[in-house]
């Protein structure tokens, strides 16, 4: 009977990784390479902080969902989210001129 039970919850922890869910795993791969090109890029021009900024946020939001759903790490999810919505907020109020 524990055998049954064993396997049930094995089954519903294995659900939650799909084929979506490794895309937002590439998707965070593809983010990470692209926020330390444009990392590079700022170091030589400052003018492109707003590239970064976006870059950065959008991949934090991207570790985020990821340590949720994956990893089920919920300290790093609330840090990573955070940090994540406060750059795009300020990059976006930057923009506003506010």
């Amino acid at each position: 009977m524990s055998k049954n039970n064993d396997k049930k919850e094995s089954n519903k922890s294995a659900s939650i990784i799909n084929r979506f869910n490794i895309l937002f795993v590439d998707f965070q791969i593809v983010m990470t390479i692209l926020t330390l090109i444009v990392f590079v890029l700022f170091i030589f021009n400052t003018r492109l902080f707003n590239y970064l900024q976006l870059s950065l946020g959008v991949t934090l939001l991207v570790m985020a969902y990821n340590n949720q759903i994956i990893y089920k790490r919920v300290g790093a999810t609330i840090l990573y989210g955070i940090i994540g919505f406060m750059l795009l907020i300020f990059l976006f109020l930057g923009l506003l001129g506010v």
